[in-house]
This record gives C-alpha cells, structure tokens and sequence, in this order.
C-alpha cells in the first residue's frame, strides 16, 4: 500500500501459487513483502519497493482467519528501519479494514518486560511450544522464517536463508522445533530443568556463603546452645524490667527531669511503633483480599479458556448445526451449500465462529497472563509484609515493656544506679538481637540444606525424564530425515541428465547446527546444480511435514529461487513439473497447504489459473503498479 491506494493485491490460493514474469519485474519484491509481512526482519528494499508505506493481509492459522499489517517505517536518512511491531486483528481483512483502531492490537518485534511479542502470539495460533536455547536465545518468527522462505541473496551452501549474528544453538532450536523432533513435554522438562539447576546454583551459593561465616568465625552456631542462652538472657531482661518497675528499692535518687526525658523518648518511640504495626497489619490484610480476588479471578478466567477450547474442538468435530426444516410452515428446506445459511440463505462467512472463539482465547490469554504476574508480585509483597510484621512485632513489644517498665516511675526519684541497669538492659537487648539473628542465620542454613537436597533429587527425577524423552525424540528424528531423505532423492533425480552425481545419488543430508546439506557427502557442485540441490533440500523438508504428523513445519513454503546462477530452461521446468506433481499427489489431497514460488520459466503446462497467479509480468507491467498512483 502506498498512502490509501493498492499497488499490489492478489488472493493467494491453496496448494500451488506461481508468480511468474520477465526478470527485473518485481517478483523478488513481492516474495520479500510476504516475507516481511509474516513476520520476517528486512531492511534491503529496492527503490520502488521502498516506496510504500505498509503491507496488510490476510492469514489462515489452524483454521482461524486473522488480519496482520506491518509498516515500513523509515528514519530521517529515509531508510526503513529493522524490527518494525506487527498490527493483529483477528477477523477477515473485510472486517479488520473497516477500522485501524476496533479490534487491532500492536505487538513489538523484541521481548520487553511483560509484553508480548508478535512472535508469541503467532505461535501460540500455531500452538507452537514456548522454546528457546540453552544460553536462552529466544526464538522469534523471523527465525523460524527462515527455513520457509527460500531467498536468492543468501549463500547457495547455505540450508537456511542467512542472518546476522547467528548461532548453532539458534539454528539446532528451529530444526527440532519444526521437524517436531522436541515434543512439548520434552521441552517442559528441560525449562523446568534450567528452572531448578538455576534455584540450586543459588541455594547453594547461599549455603557456602553460611558455612565460610561459620568457618572463619568463633562463635557458636549450635542451635540448641544458642536457644538456651536466648532463654537466659530473656529471663536476665525480665529481671532487670522488674527491677525498673520497682525503683524504691534503689536508694540512691536521680533528677525527675531526666526520667521524664526518657518516659517521653519511650512513648514516641511505643506510638511509632504502634502506627507502624498497625500500618503493616492493614497492608497483609488489604493483599490478602487481593490475593484472595486475583486467584478466584485466575479460576474464572482458566475455566473461560478451558470452555472456548472444547467449544471450537466441538465445534471442529461436528461443524454447523444445520436446520433441515422450516420453524414457521415445518417444510424441510432446500439446502445451497455449507456457507450458506438454510433458513435465510445468507452467506456466513465463519460458520463455525471460529474466529470469534480464537479472538475471545487471545484476550483471555492476555489477561491471564497480566494477572499471573500481579499474583506473583502481590504474594512476594505479602512475604515481604509478613517479614516486616515479625520484626514490627517483637519492636512494638519490646516498646511497650520499655514504657511500662519506666511508666510506673514518672513520680519518684531514682538514683544514679538506674542509669547502669538501663546500659545493662541495652546490652542485654543487643545480645539477644544477635542472638536471633545468629539463630535465624542457622534455622536458614538448615533450610537451604533441605531445599538443596529438594532440588537435587529433583534434577535427577528431571534428568532420567529427559533421558527417556531423548529416546523417543530420536526416533522421531530418524523418520524425519528418512523421509526428507526420500523427497529429496526423488526431486534431484527427476533433473534430467545436468548433473551426474544427481542420477544415482542416494544420501541427502542436513544439518541445522552447521546451516549445510550435502548430497552422498559432497556440498560442492557447480553453481546451478547447487541451487537445484538446496531447493530439494527445502522443498524435501516442506513435503515430509505433510505427511508425517509430528512435524510443526506450518505446512507453507516461499520461493524465490526456482532459477539462478545460468540454470538453463528446461532445467528449471524439470524442477517446477516435479514439485507440482508432488503436490497433487492422493496423499496430500485433503491436506491444506500452500506452496509460493517465482520463475520467469514458466512451464507451459502449469501456466494456468490454477496454478498461477497475477499476469506474467514485464517490463511495461511490473508487480508493483506505481503507475497507477500517478
């Protein structure tokens, strides 16, 4: 789109899609606007392309139809700038157009703090896991992309379409996530692994921080000792209290002033501490109540998924109820088709409402989420509350006995040796903090011993889970690569007679981790034969995920690259013949798919509607029409 006008518009079909036309027409552009559109990062526009201002389309996502518009978004130097947020609106593009603000929602490229990426809302769609690397690289659409788009700028040796600052890691993590060769508990196991061996670095970190204390120091860090002499020098305080409670038995007076001070001291610090007790009691009580109403609310809100979940699996599984007769006369009516209502006839464009239902699970989802995340920052406050309220207890306390203590004493006089038993008690008082803090240091200690031993048994439960898991991942790999192996075998033996190594090979191979494939051991051919071997490769993968359930390939693929580096014509029509009649094979015929590829060789028998789509292009008809604009 350029401004409110149209410079390209095309419905795109399932199964085969042939944008065809004379080189240095446009068809680059549009594959990278597609690849752009759907999540992709791309900043190397050419002019005209530059030119527009946003692309906006349609998407079919596990049967629920959604809107997606992203904006090519330039700086003052007029260059587009790269992770560019994605607009979503789930509905069709007739209703989403309607209005830019109803019913759209903005997500950013990157993670920042608890918002959503765009990526994670797309793949929660694909109902893809949560997945990231060992060093918590998070995987982003743009890099799942990769593998589905095929481009001509990238290196011919290269299996995936290539990206700055990249890692093995990154790259291992897509190919299992999309061969499927991770199943989801798997990838649970080891978040939860990473979780607990995180919890266990620090716990014990915790634990040699204490024993280096109790090492290095000569105090006694005997629990039990120190309890008795807790008891001790509690019941040394009492004593001394009673003394004070009693200062006629102290025959040597003071000057009343200073009592008074200290009376007057001792009550602002007991009214503090009231006020900060009370303080503290109201702020348990009010996150308390919020705790109580956030988690009924968590409950409502899960039960509200759970229900959307079985209304649009009910829903999948017996369709649209259909009326057979007539609430009025009770004639049985006559039936159009299954997008057509039977009483009024009227086109029902989502007869499953499952639109609708998926745009309700977004929302929920979101607000799930958002209160997840208030539970968890009101229970640490809690916690923080219920420390503080210990603490503020034995103060008040403490404040109180203080003022007691002297309260009794306002009006006589009391001699010079007050002043010694009130230094006593303060020591006292210090002493016993110390005490309870060198208690609380040990009780911790223990703690941190059992939770430690928590954990470790823990990791190994996880460990001997995840090595179970491994087994079975494995043989989901081996039927992977043994059946992309076949599609790829049988693509680079339908070449014709360009290459000879391509006439009997028997071994094609890829590795996600090195970005490589290789046909019997050998990655190096001439320049078209390479181009030939990696569309197989790519294409290999696409078919394989159509028939073998397990894969989380999203059943499309994008391709550019159908001809280059010198590929003669008939080279490139032995290709473009052999993927169509792959695809229209009785094994994928109910399975919705859509392949997009580019040629400016077009194969006279697949020059079809079908097949084809927009005009072959040419120089004075070009893919983006500008002229229109003028």
């Amino acid at each position: 789109m350029k401004g409110d006008r149209k410079v390209y518009h095309e419905k795109f079909h399932s199964k085969i899609n042939i944008i065809r036309g004379d080189n240095s027409t446009g068809k680059s552009s549009i594959s990278n606007f597609i690849f752009f559109l759907l999540g992709g990062d791309f900043v190397d526009w050419l002019p005209e392309a530059k030119s527009c201002d946003y692309i906006i389309g349609e998407l079919s996502i596990n049967g629920v139809a959604i809107t997606i518009k992203r904006d090519l978004e330039k700086n003052i130097k007029k260059q587009v700038m790269s992770m560019r947020p994605m607009h979503i609106n789930v509905s069709r593009m007739e209703d989403a157009t309607k209005s830019f603000t109803n019913g759209w929602w903005v997500y950013p490229y990157s993670k920042s703090g608890d918002v959503e990426t765009f990526s994670q809302v797309i793949f929660k769609l694909l109902n893809f896991p949560e997945i990231s690397t060992e060093n918590q690289e998070t995987i982003t659409l743009n890099q799942i992309l990769r593998l589905l788009y095929v481009d001509q700028l990238s290196s011919l040796t290269a299996l995936m379409r290539n990206e700055d600052f990249d890692s093995p890691l990154v790259r291992s993590a897509i190919g299992n996530l999309l061969l499927g060769t991770y199943n989801d508990d798997l990838l649970k196991l080891e978040k939860d692994l990473r979780i607990n061996k995180k919890e266990y670095a620090n716990i014990k970190s915790q634990v040699s921080a204490i024993q280096d204390v109790f090492t290095n120091s000569n105090i006694e860090f005997d629990s039990d000792k120190i309890s008795k002499k807790l008891e001790s020098l509690e019941e040394q305080k009492l004593k001394l209290n009673e003394t004070l409670k009693n200062p006629d038995k102290i025959s040597e007076n003071t000057k009343s002033t200073d009592i008074k001070k200290e009376l007057d001291f001792l009550r602002k610090i007991l009214i503090n501490q009231k006020k900060d007790y009370e303080k503290v009691k109201s702020n348990i009580n009010n996150l308390t109540t919020e705790l109580i109403d956030g988690r009924d609310f968590i409950l409502v809100l899960e039960d509200k998924v759970s229900d959307i979940n079985k209304s649009i699996a009910t829903r999948k599984q017996f369709g649209k109820l259909d009326i057979e007769y007539c609430p009025s006369c009770l004639e049985k009516l006559d039936i159009i088709d299954e997008n057509h209502c039977n009483l009024c006839k009227r086109e029902i464009e989502d007869p499953l409402n499952i639109n609708k239902f998926s745009r309700m699970k977004l929302e929920i989802e979101m607000q799930l989420k958002e209160s997840n995340i208030l539970i968890r920052q009101r229970t640490n406050e809690l916690d923080k509350e219920k420390n503080i309220l210990k603490k503020s207890t034995k103060e008040l306390k403490d404040a109180q006995t203080d003022y007691d203590t002297f309260i009794g004493k306002s009006r006589s006089s009391i001699d010079t040796k007050i002043d010694k038993i009130i230094e006593l008690k303060s020591k006292v008082s210090y002493e016993i903090k110390f005490l309870n803090d060198l208690l609380n240091l040990t009780s911790s200690y223990s703690e941190y011993r059992i939770r430690q031993s928590q954990l470790k048994g823990k990791i190994e439960e996880l460990n001997n889970k995840i090595q179970t898991y491994s087994k079975q991942q494995k043989i989901s790999a081996s039927k992977a690569y043994a059946k992309i192996n076949e599609y790829a075998i049988e693509i680079i033996r339908a070449d014709g007679n360009y290459e000879e190594k391509f006439k009997n090979g028997f071994n094609a191979s890829i590795d996600f981790r090195n970005n490589s494939f290789s046909l019997d051991g050998r990655n190096r051919f001439s320049a078209s034969s390479m181009v030939v071997l990696k569309n197989a490769m790519r294409f290999a993968i696409f078919f394989a995920s159509l028939e073998l359930d397990f894969f989380r390939y999203p059943k499309f693929i994008l391709c550019d690259n159908i001809e280059d580096k010198g590929m003669v014509d008939d080279r490139s029509k032995n290709f473009q013949k052999k993927i169509v009649e792959i695809s229209e094979r009785e094994i994928f015929e109910k399975i919705d798919f859509q392949i997009i590829f580019t040629t400016s060789k077009i194969e006279s028998d697949i020059n079809i509607p079908k097949y084809t789509i927009g005009d072959f292009y040419n120089h004075k008809n070009k893919t983006l029409n500008l002229d229109r604009l003028s």
